[in-house]
């Protein structure tokens, strides 16, 4: 638990520093950007729902405290994205309420039956939403909103406790991987829809084949550093 108890720590710390780095901006946000942020937002609130739901189904009163602990650090985060667009004039409810219900229909396709299964959704999930997040802040230079924090270390809380298993146990790492293909493609064609439906995210339409292609590319590394095949 000593190691669990740090990379909760180190995530809390990577929020004060989100703080400090958006705190320092004055500048007023264009629409899109403001669309960027709301994304952001209501994506930082639905990874705290997750967490927590997460939690809730825990097999043990230690990944249950350690999830809720992770999901308290998401709703954090959301608080420092709320302040930080305070000080842009904008109403962040507001913009993230654009988004409502966004992943509804993901959670609707991909009802987890086993606490290893919630795992692998949660760590799918969050890895290729994370990397359409960073990548579009990117785009719009607002990098502060997509740091590689964001996920308050879900991923490698994962890696740490369910990569053990499936190195060992050949027939659960078969099993996860055929339930973490089905994940992806939900959560890929997701994606795919979310840009679409909202054109201002990306620079140009062009750039969503080759920022899907990227997101692919990084999904199939998380996916082989927990010994499933993408």
């Amino acid at each position: 638990m000593m190691r669990n108890d740090r990379v909760g720590h180190v995530s809390q710390k990577a929020v004060e520093r989100y703080c400090c780095s958006m705190a320092s901006q004055h500048n007023p946000l264009s629409g899109a950007d403001t669309e960027v942020l709301g994304l952001v937002a209501y994506s930082a609130l639905a990874v705290m729902t997750r967490l927590a739901k997460d939690g809730d189904q825990a097999p043990t009163i230690e990944a249950h405290v350690q999830n809720a602990r992770m999901s308290a650090q998401a709703f954090s985060l959301f608080e420092q994205l709320e302040k930080w667009a305070q000080t842009h004039g904008v109403d962040l409810a507001t913009a993230a309420g654009e988004f409502s219900g966004l992943y509804d229909d993901l959670d609707a396709r991909t009802r987890p039956t086993a606490w290893v299964e919630r795992l692998v959704k949660t760590y799918v999930t969050v890895g290729i939403l994370g990397d359409m997040l960073s990548k579009i802040a990117e785009y719009h230079d607002l990098t502060q909103l997509g740091g590689k924090g964001w996920d308050v270390n879900q991923g490698e809380w994962t890696r740490n406790h369910l990569g053990p298993q499936t190195l060992e146990d050949e027939q659960l790492a078969a099993r996860l991987s055929l339930w973490a293909r089905r994940v992806a493609g939900e959560v890929f064609g997701l994606v795919r829809s979310t840009l679409f439906t909202h054109p201002n995210l990306l620079p140009d339409p062009d750039a969503q084949d080759e920022l899907v292609q990227w997101i692919t590319q990084q999904h199939r590394q998380r996916m082989t550093e927990i010994s499933l095949k993408g």
